[in-house]
């Protein structure tokens, strides 16, 4: 991982994907989406079945989970609807910083990168998110699913935050978990690292990477 140190100092911004990237939430998606599933009339989704989705907007993860339970689609509004109450509700809770995410950001700061994150989750619980776990005042700009248009693998959502932050393309780096953000890096012509240990599997990126690393401890070192 020593190879990301001199790849990083080529630039001037870092930006983050939220879920799998910074912050491990699954918990806290699959515990709203039962919820929200019981709250609908139907079964929870069983502990040993892996969600499928936890990289899209709230509706396609919603969306994902429902078919494998079988839920009618047109059931999904109400159930989305649930979703965000109790999603709303447990305040994450169950959700918790990636270990050694804090220092990484923290030395970032440091080095005066600019640092903004650009997440599919709805930007005012992201914000929420960020706030919980005391993290929020390192970033310039958060870019939310609903901040722009179109969500990523668009490219809106990377430019319209690295417009707000000042920088040009070649100057960030977009740090993510799934093929979600390789493909929206690679829309924007900007460098993509890959944190291994999220929610995306192996062979999902289809798009150059940059780096890669497990852990955020050995970025730096």
């Amino acid at each position: 991982m020593n190879h990301l140190a001199p790849l990083l100092f080529t630039k001037e911004a870092v930006v983050f994907d939220l879920d799998g990237t910074l912050m491990h939430t699954e918990p806290e998606i699959r515990m709203a989406i039962n919820a929200a599933l019981v709250d609908c009339g139907f079964p929870e989704i069983d502990p040993e079945m892996a969600l499928p989705n936890l990289h899209g907007p709230s509706r396609e993860v919603l969306e994902s989970a429902a078919a494998m339970v079988d839920v009618p689609s047109s059931f999904v509004p109400k159930l989305q609807e649930a979703y965000m109450r109790h999603y709303k509700q447990q305040a994450h809770a169950h959700s918790r910083l990636y270990p050694g995410a804090l220092e990484l950001l923290e030395h970032l700061r440091d080095h005066d990168f600019k640092l903004a994150v650009c997440t599919n989750k709805v930007e005012a619980n992201a914000r929420h998110a960020l706030r919980t776990v005391g993290i929020i005042d390192f970033f310039d700009v958060i870019t939310g699913g609903d901040t722009t248009a179109h969500a990523k693998p668009h490219p809106l959502p990377l430019s319209h935050t690295l417009k707000q932050m000042g920088v040009a393309h070649e100057y960030a780096v977009l740090i993510g978990d799934t093929h979600v953000d390789a493909r929206c890096a690679a829309h924007c012509n900007v460098d993509f690292i890959l944190h291994q240990n999220g929610y995306g599997a192996p062979s999902e990126p289809e798009h150059k990477i940059a780096g890669q690393f497990n852990t955020y401890g050995g970025v730096f070192t």
